[in-house]
């Protein structure tokens, strides 16, 4: 039984069922004290009889990582009590805030309460949204600085949901001719997202729009969807290969029928 003990616990339980909840906890849980357990290498910790402990010179204190598949993440937790129930060796338990933990690793994945009844993971994509004061959970519109480097690929099972909704959007915006889904393998990310690539003739505002509206409930499963413009370049050429999201191209049908 999971029993919330602060403000920021009860926001989290709220979120879980209501996701209209949940960019408010996000934004809350930036600036909430948050708790890490630190674990020594080099000597073990000394309690003292006022309850502090004594940590012996030339011991260093470092982040356990919580594991989920083959994938180690960043453990944070919510209440002193999360943490103590989650890591049973010799530690202890430091406050902290998250801005300030997701700013000292924001290529890391997170995991906040794990083994809890309630409890969230943060791709490093998500990270770097909440550090840019992104909360909402509609599509965020970002601008790179510098070339990044995407593998794409086909994924072996088909996400027949988050097609279906796609298309049902973006079959409905006149302006889009065709859109095509892949998988995306980002440097220096551990976990994939979604690449789409939409050819429309039209405001970017209206397809982004159809993407919200597609991506309502839990269609994405956890990963992240990025959207891009196709053009000329060899990432919209590659992404022409993928899954076909929409009906047909309509400017082709178009001539077809006339």
């Amino acid at each position: 039984m999971f029993e919330p003990e602060n403000d920021i616990e009860r926001m989290l339980m709220l979120a879980s069922a209501e996701p209209a909840e949940r960019p408010g906890f996000a934004r809350a849980l930036m600036d909430a004290e948050v708790f890490l357990v630190l674990v020594p290498k080099g000597g073990p910790i000394v309690p003292g009889p006022d309850g502090n402990v004594t940590i012996p010179e030339g011991t260093k204190l470092t982040l356990p990582s919580a594991v989920r598949g083959e994938e180690k993440l960043i453990p944070f937790f919510t209440a002193p009590s999360r943490a103590r129930a989650w890591f049973r060796g010799d530690h202890i338990v430091a406050p902290d805030r998250t801005r300030d933990l997701f700013g000292r690793y924001p290529d890391a994945p997170f995991v906040l309460n794990p083994d809890s009844d309630y409890g969230k993971h943060f791709t490093p994509q998500e990270v770097k949204f909440m550090l840019a004061g992104h909360f909402e959970d509609g599509p965020q519109t970002i601008t790179t600085k510098a070339p990044e480097q995407v593998l794409l690929g086909h994924p072996k099972e088909i996400p027949d949901a988050l097609i279906a909704a796609l298309g049902r959007e973006l079959d409905a915006v006149s302006s889009v001719r065709g859109a095509w889904l892949m998988l995306a393998s980002r440097a220096g990310e551990s976990e994939q997202s979604w690449m789409l690539g939409v050819d429309h003739d039209g405001a970017w505002e209206d397809v982004r729009a159809a993407i919200g509206r597609a991506l309502v409930g839990d269609v994405l499963k956890g990963r992240m969807l990025d959207a891009m413009p196709l053009d000329s370049s060899s990432l919209s050429s590659t992404l022409r290969t993928g899954i076909p999201i929409t009906a047909s191209e309509r400017g082709f049908l178009k001539k077809l029928f006339r």
